[in-house]
């Protein structure tokens, strides 16, 4: 009989097996066959490591089968090869993203200084809205439509989160090395701010 982890790996994360079973779409039936060595289909397994946010090979601890436990780490090699494909595709639209509202807010903002002075608050107000508004489309295009089509494109991805373990910031070079996209904005904003100072 196969020795699964599931009962384990739920129970880490505090779960009812209810709430397993909400998470991988499937019925408690199920999670308790499986937790009691059951065998169940590829698909099923799939559906669970996606609701913990486990690779497939992690739900066991031991395989009798050679034949299953080579279509199982099969499984899992595809799906770790379809997490770090969905993951560099993400990045770069995210990039190509942030790219284009910054080009597109740079040209808004171009001739805002030759404008009179009277015109220049509501074309700033203008700006300020359309940065806004960028953002706003952005995290609706990432987050929601691409992130639509990449379930379709890397079905073996989806659910699967890297458990990330986050350690303080030690210093000031720790910190611009995990934030340093935020030096951009605060950058801009003070170049700006001295620019119109002088």
């Amino acid at each position: 009989m196969d020795k699964t982890n599931v009962a384990k790996l739920r129970k880490e994360k505090g779960w009812t097996q209810e709430e397993l079973a909400e998470k991988s779409y499937l019925t408690v039936r199920t999670i308790q066959r499986m937790e009691a060595g059951s065998d169940v289909s590829l698909s099923t397994l799939s559906s669970v490591a996606q609701g913990l946010s486990v690779s497939l090979s992690d739900l066991f601890e031991q395989i009798e089968e050679d034949s299953k436990e080579i279509q199982i780490m099969e499984m899992s090699q595809d799906q770790a090869r379809q997490v770090r494909q969905r993951r560099a595709e993400k990045n770069a639209v995210l990039l190509l993203v942030v790219a284009v509202d910054f080009v597109l807010l740079s040209l808004l903002g171009i001739g805002v200084h030759h404008l009179p002075e009277s015109q220049q608050a509501t074309a700033g107000t203008l700006w300020d809205g359309a940065l806004f508004l960028a953002i706003a489309l952005s995290i609706y295009v990432v987050r929601i439509l691409h992130a639509n089509y990449l379930d379709k494109k890397y079905p073996l991805s989806v659910g699967y989160k890297k458990e990330r373990h986050y350690e303080p910031v030690q210093n000031g070079w720790d910190f611009l090395g995990r934030y340093w996209w935020i030096v951009f904005p605060i950058g801009g904003f003070l170049f700006g701010l001295w620019s119109a100072m002088h």
